[in-house]
């Protein structure tokens, strides 16, 4: 590895040679390695490169496709490596295809429990938040999910953030198929709770689906922090905080 020294910097390639800015070591300077686009794409050698390079790109156009389906409760509850840790999961998933050949397979509905316990938001874990565990149930042949979190005491059990006044909690129902035909989500959420209260309380929030028992549903779980100022809640942080949490996964 080259340092590039002098008045004028580089950034490109020129030649066999390739200059580029690194943080920690400033302007760099190196030879060009690796191979061309047009051998990957036709050399027999490559043939699992192409194959892996194909289920990958299946895996993120599954995670787009969930990810536009949950776009309201990602807006603040998500960061910005969220898509990659998903395609990262679904591609799992993509791999347990025994029907298809490799470079074809595809998502198996029964395998979609892989998903099970992905944090949207890696900067904040629902378990570190919410320090009582949460009951999640959904009814197949009804289409209905519920949240309880029995016996809560807000000022004891959830973590308190400076600035943070009340939380919300948050049951999210998603179909998930990977077909454009999947319907949108059914959100509830709680109303705002105080974190200085200190008697118990029962929390439950339901929500329903049009059930298909074809089809797999997501229950996704979460908490939201506020600031109550001049009697409106305004998101804490943007968002930085909340946590989602992709609980359980019913299959057909």
């Amino acid at each position: 590895m080259a340092k590039q020294v002098g008045l004028i910097k580089l950034n490109g390639n020129v030649g066999d040679l390739s200059f580029f800015k690194s943080k920690t070591n400033g302007f760099q300077a190196r030879m060009k390695t690796g191979v061309s686009a047009d051998r990957i794409a036709s050399d027999p050698a490559f043939a699992r490169t192409r194959e892996n390079g194909s289920e990958f790109g299946r895996a993120q156009q599954e995670g787009k496709k969930l990810r536009g389906l949950l776009k309201d409760v990602l807006f603040q509850n998500a960061d910005s490596r969220f898509s990659l840790r998903l395609a990262n999961r679904l591609l799992k998933v993509i791999q347990t295809d025994s029907v298809n050949i490799r470079g074809e397979r595809g998502l198996v509905a029964e395998n979609l429990v892989m998903l099970q316990e992905i944090e949207c938001n890696n900067r904040t874990k629902l378990a570190d938040i919410s320090l009582l565990p949460i009951a999640l149930n959904y009814d197949r042949s009804s289409g209905t999910g519920t949240l309880e979190c029995a016996q809560l005491i807000p000022m004891l059990n959830i973590a308190k953030l400076k600035g943070a006044t009340h939380v919300r909690y948050m049951l999210v129902l998603q179909e998930f198929s990977g077909e454009d035909l999947d319907q949108r989500p059914s959100i509830q959420r709680s109303e705002y709770v105080d974190l200085m209260t200190i008697d118990p309380m029962d929390l439950q929030l339901t929500a329903t689906l049009q059930a298909d028992a074809a089809k797999s549903v997501l229950l996704l779980a979460g908490l939201e922090y506020f600031q109550l100022v001049n009697s409106a809640y305004y998101p804490l942080a943007n968002g930085k905080y909340n946590a989602l949490t992709i609980k359980q996964v019913y299959t057909p």
